[in-house]
């Protein structure tokens, strides 16, 4: 009998267990949607919430409404030149010079690191400037030499063109970079290049992965910040206006 009930009670374990390892199949029995399209915010303001952040808003408000100068025109991002591009790259040009205690050859931004189509004429605020570059890109220096170089703009020129300073101008030709002029001489493929530029383009961002190992100079500053900094420092006493000289054509 005690025999009987230990194949019992061993039979039992043996389909329990069994049961147990057996793979569980789930699967959507069904899916029933609907497309709402939400093209405005209708919810009443919340005085709680807003009791809460005003604080905070104020003091954001006070920070970004800072004015560092007077546009005397519209500044309009756009291919393969334009008169935002130019001032912007222009800054960072300037900027570089300063904060790396030497110079640079040339300046370029990448065309999708400008993150506005236009910055409206007149007050030029710190808020302008963090809505023209919000993302945490820091500004560097890379010594390039003049294959690496060539590479660079030879990209700039694939892209349609990037906003770059006042010491490079180059043509256009089969989506390759030709008639190159650095600082007034003639493109030399034996000579390197100083050559201020974003970090996310210098880590290989924008197809630029033939940047990635090339040493880096860095100060550990946003351009944002660099930018903000140096108005700060030298007030403008007349409005901006933008240089619109063609550099890419």
């Amino acid at each position: 009998m005690i025999a009987v009930k230990r194949l019992l009670y061993l039979s039992i374990a043996v389909v329990l267990l069994s049961g147990c390892s057996k793979k569980q199949y789930v699967h959507v029995a069904d899916i029933d949607t609907d497309y709402i399209r939400v093209n405005r915010y209708s919810a009443k303001e919340d005085k709680k919430v807003k009791d809460m952040i005003s604080p905070y808003k104020e003091q954001l408000d006070a920070e970004m409404n800072v004015v560092l100068g007077v546009l005397a025109e519209d500044m309009v991002k756009s291919k393969p030149n334009s008169n935002l591009g130019n001032w912007f790259a222009d800054l960072l040009q300037t900027t570089a010079n300063i904060e790396f205690d030497g110079y640079v050859d040339f300046a370029v931004q990448n065309y999708g690191g400008l993150r506005v189509p236009v910055v409206a004429k007149g007050d030029l605020t710190v808020g302008d400037i963090y809505e023209v570059m919000p993302f945490d890109n820091k500004l560097v220096v890379l010594n390039l030499t003049g294959e690496k170089t060539l590479m660079l703009l030879n990209r700039i020129a694939d892209y349609g063109g990037w906003p770059i300073s006042s010491n490079l101008t180059f043509a256009i030709e089969d989506e390759k970079a030709t008639d190159i002029m650095i600082k007034g001489e003639s493109f030399d493929i034996k000579k390197s290049y100083r050559v201020a530029l974003p970090d996310y383009t210098a880590n290989g961002g924008d197809r630029c992965t033939f940047l990635m190992k090339e040493p880096q100079e860095d100060n550990d500053k946003m351009i944002r910040d660099l930018v903000i900094e140096y108005f700060q420092n030298n007030p403008p006493s007349d409005p901006i206006v933008a240089p619109t000289g063609i550099r890419i054509r």
